[in-house]
Parts: structure tokens; C-alpha cells; sequence
């Protein structure tokens, strides 16, 4: 127990320690049973006298208790503020390796000197390309050369590729049409490929004799080269 009232015997009236502090001298100080009992001040609820060195003990204590708690209650530490955690730098998508003679790792050099892709080497200086990197002059031309070498055949084969495409300009290039097939739709106002896209493809099929899939297939073709 942290500490005890003194009383008095009753046939001498001489001071000793009691068992604990009366009610009444808690409820002098001011203190309830439930702070009594939680700052461990011993409790005699048989006792009736009451005391005032016995009071003033008490709101010492108190105060030395509060005192205490004061001292010992250190403010709250501010929580860190997480640090981001650290991205990686997003890769570059490049092309390069697409390149004959050209490896991951000289991939990874030429981007490294701002070269990203097949287009930026082929429109470079081999004399800048060994002054950005630690590649020889010689090589440089090479790998110049063959990155010009495959945008020209990449350009080709998009020409080729787009000659193949169907160049439908009037109603007689049309796939599977016969003279007889444009001859029906001109006699029935369709002379124009815009025409054809107008009127109702079972209607036509109907009125020409036409199988409707294909004139499906027709308008299908004319939507396509509208998007193109």
C-alpha cells in the first residue's frame, strides 16, 4: 500500500497507523472510491473518525499523484510520414532488337543515348551515335544502315500491302458482279456506289435476282473503305 492514515487508541488518544482512510475522509478530499481504489489508497469502511492531518495527507497525495503523472506523460511522438516507396523508372518499348546484329544489351545502350526505336537510328549520325555510346565508328555506320535498310523495306511492304487492298470506285469493281448485275441495278436507280449503300439489300435481292448475302458483302466492302 502506498501509504497510512493515523489514528488514535481509544483509551490513550495516542497516534498510530490504521488499516486505511475512513469514508468520510475521502469524501473531504474530495475523492471517490473508484480514483481511491485506482491510486491504491487503502480503505477502512469500519472506521468513522475522521481527521483532518488524515485529509490533508490525502490531498497531498493526490497532488503528488497528478504531479507524477504530469511529468511521466510524454506527448505523442507525430507518426514519420511514409516515404513513397520507389518506383521504377517505366521501360522504354522499343523495337531494336528486331534489328539484325542487334543484341538486348545494345538495345539497352542505344536507348540509353536517347535512340528509342528503329526510326531514331536510321535518322542519326553514325559520328553522334559513337560520340552518345561506347560504340566504334565503324559499327555505327553498319547498324545506321541497317536500320534505314529495314524502314525502306518496312515502307515497301506497306505499299504493296495497300495496292492490294480492292480499289472500288464505280459499281462494275465490285467483286463476283456481272454486266448483267450492273445493268439490274442501274435499271432500278442504283448507279452509284452510294446508291447501292442506300436501298435495302433484300429488296434489291429481290428486284435483280442478285443473291442478298452478296449484296451484303458488297455493302460490307463499301463500310470498310468509308472507315479506311
Amino acid at each position: 500500500m502506498a501509504f497510512r492514515p493515523e489514528i488514535r487508541t481509544p483509551q490513550s488518544g495516542e497516534p498510530r497507523r490504521g488499516r486505511g482512510f475512513s469514508l468520510e475522509e475521502l469524501k473531504a478530499a474530495k475523492i471517490s472510491l473508484a480514483d481511491a481504489r485506482w491510486m491504491a489508497i487503502p480503505i477502512d469502511s469500519r472506521r468513522k473518525s475522521h481527521h483532518a492531518e488524515n485529509v490533508k495527507s490525502l490531498q497531498d497525495y493526490v497532488k503528488r499523484i497528478k504531479k507524477l503523472g504530469k511529468e511521466t506523460r510524454k506527448p505523442k511522438a507525430k507518426p514519420k510520414a511514409e516515404k513513397p516507396a520507389p518506383t521504377k523508372p517505366k521501360a522504354i518499348e522499343t523495337n531494336l532488337t528486331e534489328l539484325s546484329g542487334v543484341t538486348k544489351k545494345t538495345a539497352e545502350t542505344l536507348v540509353a543515348a536517347g535512340i528509342a526505336n528503329i526510326h531514331d537510328l536510321s535518322t542519326t549520325s553514325p559520328r553522334r551515335l559513337a560520340r552518345r555510346t561506347d560504340i566504334k565508328r565503324d559499327r555505327a555506320e553498319r547498324l545506321i544502315e541497317t536500320a534505314k535498310r529495314y524502314e525502306r523495306e518496312k515502307s515497301k511492304a506497306a505499299r504493296e500491302e495497300k495496292a492490294k487492298e480492292p480499289q472500288i470506285k464505280e459499281l462494275k469493281h465490285l467483286p463476283e458482279i456481272t454486266r448483267d448485275d450492273v445493268r439490274n441495278l442501274q435499271d432500278l436507280g442504283v448507279k452509284k456506289l452510294d446508291d447501292l449503300k442506300a436501298e435495302n439489300p433484300r429488296d434489291l435481292s429481290l428486284l435483280t435476282g442478285i443473291p442478298e448475302t452478296r449484296i451484303k458483302e458488297w455493302r460490307k466492302i463499301l463500310r470498310a473503305l468509308d472507315k479506311a
